[in-house]
């Protein structure tokens, strides 16, 4: 099980990294009120939504093939060198975009407690950076065959490792809100400046270690 937990680290490291998640996260931090419920509202959103890719994934690949089956190996490499491909191809049409000037635009709330919760969830399901990783993290728990309780704990920790810089600015605030927006100020106008640059250069960390782990399964490594 530790060594499940440790292969599967750098994946759920790499899907905790949504540059568009974490401004519209520090949007909600930064409103003039209820930025606590909010910003809570966002994580559950986002943990339900992991929650729901999370049992699609191993009801999916949990009946694929048993682990005893000459093809289990290899089910997973191609899952792996396809999620990797896609991680390229996302990497190509980011190239081939041309940046268009910026014109500042105010940023508009979503509006409530629940609108928060859908666009947590909805920064999951739709982020380049996060779903692909999650994806073979999960993918690698369920073609363990582990028992249930085994299962269980790997994907709470995938799921926390993946929240994880969500939930420590949220901590952040909650005891200490001056210094939570002493790094908010920064770290968003950082990632703002660089979020093309940073999605790119984690897309292609994400499918070199994906193309390494569908060699490893073919034995190969």
């Amino acid at each position: 099980m530790v060594e499940i937990f440790l292969s599967t680290l750098p994946l759920s490291l790499a899907a905790s990294v949504s540059v568009t998640s974490f401004l519209l996260f520090f949007a909600a931090l930064l409103a003039k009120e209820n930025q606590l419920r909010n910003g809570l509202a966002f994580i559950i959103g986002g943990v339900i939504a992991n929650a729901v890719l999370m049992f699609a994934v191993m009801f999916s690949f949990g009946h694929a093939a048993p682990a005893s089956s000459p093809y289990h190996n290899n089910i997973h490499a191609v899952a792996n060198f396809i999620l990797a491909a896609i991680c390229l191809i996302l990497v190509f049409l980011s190239l081939k975009k041309k940046d268009e000037p910026k014109k500042k635009k105010e940023a508009k709330p979503p509006g409530g407690v629940f609108a928060y919760m859908v666009s947590g969830a909805l920064m999951r399901l739709v982020s380049a950076n996060t779903v692909p990783p999650f994806i073979d993290a999960v993918k690698d728990v369920s073609g363990a065959h582990l028992s249930v309780m085994s299962s269980v704990i790997l994907c709470t920790l995938i799921m926390v490792v993946t929240m994880s810089p969500l939930i420590a600015i949220w901590l952040i605030f909650l005891f200490n809100k001056e210094k939570a927006l002493a790094l908010i100020n920064p770290i968003g106008e950082f990632l703002d400046r660089n979020k093309k640059m940073i999605s790119n250069i984690t897309l292609i960390l994400i499918a070199i270690y994906l193309v390494f782990l569908g060699f490893k399964h073919l034995g190969i490594l």
